[in-house]
């Protein structure tokens, strides 16, 4: 099923076999759709899945952001039907007791929210801002303008929204959108149906659905590459071998100033929001947790480059989840 999944995302593009053009009656269409979710579900789990309120993963992952690999543990809790809430601690890959940065994003039905700490350590602080929609500062509004606070909560629960949506067509096989038949992507070791809904964007979310197991493979879906400001930390401004002053540590440089991160984020915010990338999630190792299968490998690429590895050593179903998780923190 693994290399399924790997051929699936090297050849939709050049074999879907589209069966909605006119061939399949719209009833019929309907029908093979709810036949399709109907396997899948049976697969996860049936009732089993049906009785699933909440469900919380956690487990060690590895990331690219921008030229540097980022590594740490991430928590990922879902309340059905529209709370989610993601928790990072991650440092640089190969760094002990290095610098570290825990980022938190929840949405809790209404609102959405994100907070990031920076944590110094051994050669020096080290600062990460994101900069895209619902980012600090925003991605640049119209003529490269900074977005306003409502332009930008409008944009985190947007982003939020969409998050939550792909978590539930991956683990649930459910969406707030409908579901049609977008045909089938056929490779050498299967073949896989395709479901496609649409996100808070208007864009396809699409779901792969291994036809031999019934079990999802893939999700790809389209999404506006947030651009990463990092400063300090190994080589970097700020950490060792990068700018220097009066101040610095042996092992480290001296941390950017307020001025220097606001004139950062200017000139990203000028060159206005990138266009969206394709994303594509990769779902493999099922195993059964409570009678439910769920993924415990969980793999993201990018234009079909490989971005973010998730192994996930802890599922719990239906824990006990407190609403307090989902508010923001106040200040």
């Amino acid at each position: 099923m693994k290399r399924l999944a790997v051929v699936v995302a090297a050849v939709v593009l050049a074999n879907v076999v589209d069966i909605n053009q006119g061939i399949v009656l719209p009833l019929a269409a309907q029908d093979q759709v709810a036949q399709v979710v109907a396997e899948v579900k049976k697969a996860l789990g049936g009732d089993k899945l049906a009785a699933v309120k909440a469900l919380s993963a956690e487990g060690p992952f590895r990331r690219t952001m921008g030229q540097r690999d980022m590594e740490g543990t991430l928590m990922l809790t879902l309340v059905r039907p529209d709370k989610v809430r993601r928790s990072e601690e991650m440092s640089m890959g190969g760094m002990v007791g290095g610098p570290t940065v825990e980022r938190i994003s929840a949405f809790n039905g209404t609102e959405a929210w994100d907070d990031m700490q920076n944590r110094g350590g051994m050669g020096g602080g080290m600062q990460i801002r994101m900069m895209g929609p619902g980012g600090p500062g925003g991605a640049g509004g119209p003529g490269g303008g900074p977005l306003t606070p409502e332009q930008i909560e409008q944009a985190r629960v947007r982003r939020m929204k969409m998050e939550l949506q792909r978590w539930t067509v991956a683990l649930f096989a459910e969406s707030t959108q409908p579901f049609t038949h977008a045909g089938v992507a056929e490779s050498p070791d299967g073949k896989a149906d395709i479901l496609e809904t649409k996100d808070e964007a208007g864009r396809a979310v699409r779901l792969f659905v291994d036809q031999a197991t019934h079990l999802p493979l893939m999700v790809q879906y389209m999404e506006v590459r947030p651009r990463v400001m990092m400063m300090g930390g190994p080589g970097g401004p700020g950490g060792p071998g990068g700018r220097r002053g009066p101040g610095a540590g042996p092992g480290g440089g001296q941390p950017p100033s307020e001025e220097e991160m606001k004139q950062r984020m200017e000139e990203m915010r000028k060159q206005g929001p990138p266009p969206p990338s394709q994303f594509a999630m990769h779902l493999g190792d099922y195993k059964k947790v409570d009678g439910v299968m769920l993924p415990h490998k969980v793999d993201i690429s990018i234009e079909g480059q490989p971005n973010e590895e998730w192994t996930i050593e802890k599922f719990k179903v239906n824990p006990s989840v407190k609403d307090s998780e989902f508010e923001k923190p106040k200040e």
